[in-house]
């Protein structure tokens, strides 16, 4: 087909009827309006100001003599008359912004026309956002290293509710990301700002106006990877990926680091103080606690008792039940003892010790001594003492955050170092001819049988066999002397008179047919310093411990070198109450039985299949040791520690006693909780440095630009910018150049460089510099 056949606008192509030919379609002296044409127009009208009116948009847009402008573009120039304007323009502004590529590199006209006042309203704004960002994230950051422990000022009763911290702290926390976002970002402006208004910068990349909305919204990482490519390897790149970083996991690790939570505490060594209101095993004192339902005037004083029957009985009666309740745990015990093949028989000190409570926390014992040979076992139990959860659970007295100011979430540990309350139970064998030492003979003075010498080394008795004999030898004791022998099974009772023996004896009969049939038992109580007593308490009880292994640093004997252990005489008058309370002397009894089949073991030492009378007598006076020691001394001084119970106490009771003890409280802190969270300090403290770094860089900035890459004003700047990017040219070219139409740019694109120049009516523009 002919060049004349071809029509002139190919959209039309193929239609019938309208087979023009390019010749018919020629208008004498049309000269085609460019691209340049129609930019200047618009700015010109733009420029203009208001929409005009129909007629004056008439008047604007009369027909054109494109004849004569054909004829002007003929002239010499080569350029029709808005052409010219354009020139002419662009040449005013070379004058007034100084030539593209001449001898000033930066550009100081653009930069002084885009200066905003350091003090304008912008201006302060974002300083004064800074100063808040600044001194909170340092506040954030302080406390989340020096972990402040907010003891009785946060808490359910306290100044500040758990709650209301945790709102406060999530609030701040959001007030300081919000506003380092927005300081952040307009430091960001700047920077990309004065980069592009200088001549001698490498301009801003398309890749570097995507950063700032990294830091609006992580996320758009995601969907931007390809700018990623080029932003991520300048120094303001890396800078702000790691500010997304923070930005993205500050408030987390707000929540983790500084707002209050529930924490256990460092070991604090400090003096805490109790009460003392009588001396351990003070029997007259624990019958007054009984809580007797029978009033005095029903059941009063009787054989000169200091207190009315009905307190006495009611002491026996609440002191069987437990002990028989303790025995119990004892034997389950033992049951998984000899299930347990794991353990080896021959380490005395892990057979079972069973726990007693008292209140609502578990006291649990240990063997403090533990040791038998032929026909002799000897066991000391030791208990925790019975004061220190009442002198810990004393606010006034030691200020000790409680657990139920803490949700009911809370824990107290303490470790004292005071006596501890032991049980001491020496039981020997004896034979038919031996056991007649110690029963006595109303028909004559003189003792039957022959003192065994190993029960007369045992217990020091005096070896005298006179049976009216009241004084014994200087430091030997007299023999117990029972009214006759237990029948098989059974239990016999003798508590001498006196404190002279601290011993309270039981005498045991195992089967007849078994030789020896008899098992004699000294039961004496003591104040032990080689031993500590922890206490672990939980909202709604506690556990009481005691450890007396000899490595134990917080043991009383390594604070107080003079301590030592001391027998309680005075427990003499408990034992034997709770002998009786527990029905030992009754005929037949179930417990005495009990007891009777312990002692038939015909092995040397201990029993591995069954706990022997010693062990069994200690756990059942576990419970009553405990309570004797409520309210009692703790021996943490010579005068205290080393009272005997026999003569006046030293101090005049009520007192006070201090005590050294190694504490630490759950309550509400700041700080790291697990290991792995301490990797947010990383973000607390990069948020507290870039804070730092914009405030002295707005503090210390000569003055402020227009932030070019805000989306308005970006906006603005590409409407008046060339479409082909590049700067205005005299030699036409004006074809466009790596466009990116309307899908936005993609892959290399991303990289290319914009510098940004004013005109001479201040308006700015992009340009791309080749």
């Amino acid at each position: 087909m002919s060049d004349q056949s071809r029509y002139a606008n190919p959209v039309f192509a193929g239609v019938p009827g309208t087979h023009t030919s390019v010749e018919e379609n020629k208008i004498h002296g049309y000269v085609p309006e460019t691209t340049t044409d129609r930019f200047v127009r618009r700015l010109s009208s733009l420029k203009k100001g208001p929409r005009p009116s129909n007629e004056t948009v008439r008047e604007e847009y009369r027909p054109i003599d494109l004849g004569q402008a054909s004829k002007e573009r003929d002239n010499g120039t080569g350029f029709g008359p808005e052409e010219i304007q354009l020139i002419n323009r662009a040449q005013r502004a070379q004058e007034y912004t100084g030539d593209l590529d001449g001898d000033d590199p930066k550009n100081p006209k653009a930069i002084e026309l885009a200066k905003v006042p350091k003090f304008s309203g912008l201006g302060v704004m974002i300083l004064s956002l800074s100063i808040f960002s600044t001194l909170f994230s340092l506040l954030f950051f302080f406390i989340a290293v020096a972990k402040p422990r907010y003891q009785n000022f946060i808490h359910a009763t306290g100044h500040l509710s758990p709650t209301t911290a945790s709102l406060l702290s999530a609030i701040f926390a959001k007030a300081i990301e919000i506003s380092f976002v927005t300081v952040f970002t307009s430091y960001a402006g700047q920077v990309l700002s004065k980069r592009a208004l200088r001549k001698d910068s490498k301009g801003i990349m398309i890749a570097d106006l995507l950063m700032k909305g990294w830091v609006y919204q992580p996320g758009s990482l995601l969907t931007t990877i390809p700018g990623l490519k080029y932003a991520g390897r300048t120094v303001l790149g890396i800078v702000i990926l790691f500010v997304v970083l923070c930005v993205t996991f500050y408030t987390t690790a707000a929540d983790s680091l500084v707002s209050p939570k529930l924490h256990f505490g460092k070991y604090v060594d400090r003096n805490l103080e109790g009460y003392v209101t009588l001396t351990y095993a003070n029997s007259t004192a624990l019958t007054s606690r009984c809580p007797a339902i029978i009033s005095s005037s029903l059941d009063g004083p009787m054989n000169g008792s200091p207190l009315p029957v009905s307190q006495t009985t009611c002491y026996r009666v609440h002191n069987s039940y437990q002990p028989l309740r303790d025995f119990t745990f004892f034997t389950d015990a033992w049951n998984g003892y000899r299930a347990d093949q794991s353990i080896p028989r021959d380490q005395l000190n892990r057979r079972p010790v069973g726990w007693t409570t008292v209140g609502n926390e578990r006291y649990y014992g240990a063997w403090l001594e533990i040791s038998g040979s032929e026909g002799l076992n000897n066991v000391t139990l030791a208990m925790p003492h019975g004061s220190i959860v009442p002198s810990v659970r004393n606010v006034t007295l030691n200020n000790l955050v409680q657990p139920e100011t803490q949700s009911d979430f809370g824990n107290i540990d303490v470790t004292a170092s005071v006596l501890s309350p032991a049980i001491n139970v020496v039981c020997y064998k004896l034979n038919q001819t031996a056991v007649q030492w110690f029963i006595s003979n109303n028909s004559s003075d003189t003792r039957q049988g022959i003192l065994d010498p190993e029960a007369q080394n045992v217990f020091n008795f005096d070896p005298s066999s006179s049976q009216s004999l009241s004084i014994p030898s200087e430091g030997q004791y007299l023999a117990p002397s029972f009214v006759s022998l237990p029948p098989p099974f059974n239990v016999a009772i003798f508590s001498s008179a006196g404190y002279t023996d601290p011993s309270m004896y039981i005498l045991t009969a195992a089967n007849a047919t078994i030789a020896p049939s008899y098992t004699l038992c000294a039961i004496r109580s003591l104040l032990t310093s080689r031993c500590s007593t922890n206490y672990l308490s939980a909202s709604g009880g506690g556990n009481v411990t005691t450890n007396c292994s000899p490595d134990n640093q917080k043991s009383l004997s390594r604070f107080l070198p003079s301590a030592r252990d001391t027998y309680q005489s005075q427990f003499k008058d408990i034992s034997t109450a709770l002998a009786y309370a527990l029905s030992l002397n009754v005929a037949d009894a179930a417990l005495s039985r009990i007891l009777g089949i312990f002692a038939t073991s015909t092995l040397p030492g201990f029993n591995p299949s069954l706990p022997s009378v010693a062990e069994a007598l200690a756990i059942l006076y576990a419970n009553a040791i405990v309570l004797s020691s409520v309210g009692a001394q703790f021996g943490a001084d010579e005068k205290s520690n080393s009272y005997a119970g026999v003569d006046p106490y030293p101090y005049q009771l009520p007192a006070t006693e201090s005590f050294y003890a190694r504490t630490r409280t759950v309550e509400y802190a700041s700080g790291v909780a697990a290991g792995w969270q301490a990797s947010f300090y990383v973000v607390l403290a990069g948020v507290m440095v870039m804070n730092v770094f914009c405030l002295v860089y707005f503090f210390l900035a000569r003055g402020l630009v227009f932030d070019i890459t805000e989306i308005e004003n970006l906006f603005c700047v590409a409407f008046n910018s060339r479409p082909d990017g590049t700067a205005v040219s005299f030699g036409g070219g004006m074809g466009r150049k790596d466009g990116f139409y309307g899908k936005g740019p993609k892959g290399k694109q991303f990289g290319l460089a914009f510098h940004v120049d004013c005109e001479e009516d201040e308006r700015f523009y992009l340009y791309k510099r080749d």
